[in-house]
């Protein structure tokens, strides 16, 4: 290699996702992504590596939409390739974003084809379902004719450094060329670990998705020479996440204690929660403690209860955040065991840059191409929740059930459910018979059961299996 060869690897960038309701939030999203735009034209970087999410949403907003576009033209015009591939929260049916990008020139979509930069071959693996990782066919993959150094992109959850369903060390084995670097996006942490010869990292995600996030949020600059691979990692500067405990001990200073608690920090424009511990008998307005958060400039105010009771002889601990709500709705989705036409809908409601005129007509076209693309023929299988998410991601048809697990038998018994209306019989005011006329309703009768057609009632389909 004759020259240094100096790469960013961002991911995770979910521009596009208004926290805690916050259009503020919003755009410190995308001023962080725009941070490392701006320090990979200043260091002349050779190439940028996005490892996925780079929108929170598979359905961006125009605006987003266009701010992302002004970012990569930055990139073109200091000549600088970004090299990208999909993540699960942007992924569509078809045609991705990164796919229009693309065709505009402004990014380049990563896959089984090597991308040469100089002698090093990029390869990507957009995210795949865990329903597919077992039958994930390596052999598509193209040889590099010649080259020092092979990277390998991919946005997963792998071990051994999270929980996951996919190893590095089985993709490592699996691809038909030495992987000496893999660059990974989705989970948000920075890592970095070797496993065998090849270094595996995660760079982070750019903005805090969550409370829990609290370290510093980073990418990685990947410098590749004759020496080898260095990966170092650089901190992003973001909006400041401030936890305040209070411990509740006096029922009549509650309030004197918080407000003191909280004039011990500089709050002014921060996300700020306060978290209450302590005697779980005393009373607490949430809605007094955010209203004092925000006549102190705080950006986004938060209360998080952390206080025990005691229910019949149970111990509980209660968390509650009432600025927080996404985190809270993400996981109940989870615990609902919906269906692939379930999500699609619940998408559709609480898509805020819908007006809620449209919610209807949304439904009814998005909810018809799913009817569309499902094959009546064949019976219809049911997948776990984690499944259905990848099938309406990936558009795939009709997926075979996998083996029989708790959760299936579970969402079985859920999602069986038929949307039948039961014949509902009317009982009708008791009449003096008419013997004369009763004839004449009996010949009338059977003349409209003869006019009447054989298949009076049309097929419906039964919606209650896709909800």
């Amino acid at each position: 290699m004759d020259r240094e060869i100096k790469i960013i690897h961002t991911a995770d960038t979910h521009i596009g996702y208004r926290q805690y309701h916050s259009d503020v939030r919003r755009q410190d999203f995308l001023q962080a992504f725009s941070t490392v735009i701006d320090d990979a034209i200043k260091m002349q970087s050779d190439a940028v590596v996005h490892a996925g999410d780079l929108f929170d949403s598979r359905t961006p907003s125009l605006e987003d939409i266009l701010d992302t576009m002004k970012l990569f033209s930055r990139l073109k015009e200091a000549d600088i390739p970004l090299l990208a591939i999909v993540g699960n929260h942007e992924s569509k049916q078809s045609t991705q974003w990164l796919d229009l990008f693309e065709s505009m020139g402004l990014a380049i979509r990563l896959g089984t084809v090597p991308y040469m930069l100089e002698n090093i071959a990029f390869y990507g693996i957009d995210s795949v379902p865990r329903s597919k990782i077992p039958l994930y066919d390596f052999s598509v993959f193209e040889e590099p004719l010649a080259s020092s150094y092979n990277v390998l992109v991919m946005h997963q959850l792998m071990g051994p450094i999270t929980v996951s369903e996919w190893d590095c060390a089985s993709v490592i084995g699996s691809v038909p060329f030495h992987v000496d670097v893999m660059l990974l996006g989705d989970y948000h942490k920075y890592e970095k670990i070797i496993v065998g010869d090849t270094w595996v990292t995660y760079c982070g995600s750019t903005e805090r998705n969550s409370l829990a996030e609290e370290e510093n949020r980073s990418y990685n600059i990947i410098t590749i020479s004759e020496k080898g691979i260095d990966i170092s990692r650089r901190n992003i500067l973001t909006r400041e996440f401030l936890r305040i405990p209070v411990t509740i001990r006096d029922p009549g200073k509650v309030y004197e204690d918080i407000l003191s608690a909280v004039k011990e920090h500089d709050v002014n424009s921060k996300v700020v929660f306060v978290e209450i511990s302590g005697d779980a008998n005393v009373s607490i307005s949430h809605a007094e403690i955010e209203e004092m958060l925000l006549s102190r400039n705080v950006l986004v105010p938060g209360v998080r209860d952390l206080r025990k009771v005691n229910e019949d002889g149970l111990e509980l601990s209660v968390s509650i955040s009432f600025y927080d709500p996404d985190e809270a709705i993400k996981n109940e989705i989870k615990n609902m065991h919906l269906s692939t036409g379930g999500l699609l809908v619940d998408e559709i409601v609480r898509d805020l840059d819908l007006p809620k005129t449209k919610v209807s007509d949304e439904a009814e076209n998005r909810l018809g191409a799913l009817l569309q693309v499902m094959d009546f023929s064949k019976p219809i299988t049911l997948t776990p929740l984690h499944e259905q998410i990848s099938l309406i991601s990936a558009g795939i048809e009709n997926e075979p059930a996998l083996s029989s697990s708790p959760e299936a038998d579970v969402i079985k018994e859920t999602e069986r459910s038929i949307i039948d209306v039961p014949e509902v019989k009317v009982s009708e005011p008791e009449k003096k018979p008419d013997t004369a006329g009763s004839e004449k309703q009996d010949e009338k009768h059977d003349e409209k059961k003869q006019k009447a057609p054989a298949h009076a009632k049309p097929k419906q389909y039964n919606l209650g299996d896709y909800f």
